[in-house]
């Protein structure tokens, strides 16, 4: 008999085996998260279909409403549904990780030498005039930056925060471009290819820094909380600065 998708009883069956062979160590709704997206991956659930209710998962897995509503936060941030009051969530075409990201690698689970994939969303893209770090490297002696905010996703587990500057005069494309381009796009690569020089020099500094509150909500992490901050300074050629990145990781 052929398979109707998206039926309760259909999802129901499928996701009683996913939960059999859910990985153990990992916090409950990234177990959730991983279940699905193995789901989608394997094809029960194709780009435009909906996935079952909240409601449904709670009844369908061991999993609560809490747990059910992160694991499916994190596979919005990851490009992976949509989520429509009222309507559910639906399957997205297949977003792709960053290409070979060069600041932010993260190592998956012991006994598994990989990189995890880091799915970016872009947030704001505005002109900044205050003075910072990334001002003393980018335009020492003024000038028009820009700096684009994005979350990233480190394969669902976890969320960091990223702040990257860049002079609008050098690249006034990526300045105007809609940001929608911009969503997963390797901002640091792309500046490169556009100078069409290779990025020859990267200076970086690590520090514990308390983050902002809208860092906290970013990162899904408790206000005041105090964690990691890596500024990366790049620079194209000998002597041609090509951006400044904040990375702010939980």
């Amino acid at each position: 008999m052929a398979r109707t998708k998206g039926t309760p009883d259909v999802d129901a069956t499928f996701l009683s085996r996913l939960v059999a062979t859910s990985v153990a160590g990992l916090p409950k709704y990234a177990q959730l998260r991983e279940m699905i997206a193995a789901a989608i991956a394997a094809g029960h659930w194709q780009p435009g279909d909906r996935l079952p209710t909240e409601t449904e998962l709670t009844q369908q897995t061991p999993f609560s409403l809490g747990t059910v509503q992160k694991a499916l936060r994190a596979l919005v941030d990851e490009g992976r549904i949509t989520r429509a009051q009222g309507s559910g969530s639906f399957v997205n075409e297949l977003r792709q990780p960053i290409d070979a990201p060069l600041h932010l690698r993260f190592l998956g689970r012991q006994g598994e030498p990989k990189f995890l994939p880091l799915f970016p969303k872009v947030i704001s893209r505005k002109r900044v005039t205050e003075k910072g770090p990334w001002s003393d490297w980018l335009s020492p002696n003024g000038g028009a930056l820009i700096r684009i905010d994005r979350k990233i996703s480190v394969n669902g587990e976890f969320m960091l925060f990223n702040r990257f500057y860049f002079n609008a005069e050098s690249f006034p494309g990526i300045a105007k471009q809609p940001l929608s381009a911009l969503d997963g796009a390797n901002l640091k690569q792309l500046l490169g290819n556009l100078l069409n020089k290779p990025i020859a020099n990267i200076e970086q500094r690590i520090s514990q820094v308390k983050f902002s509150p809208e860092v906290c909500q970013a990162t899904g992490v408790k206000p005041g909380t105090s964690a990691m901050l890596l500024e990366s300074a790049a620079s194209a050629g000998r002597a041609t600065p090509l951006y400044f990145l904040e990375s702010f990781i939980p």
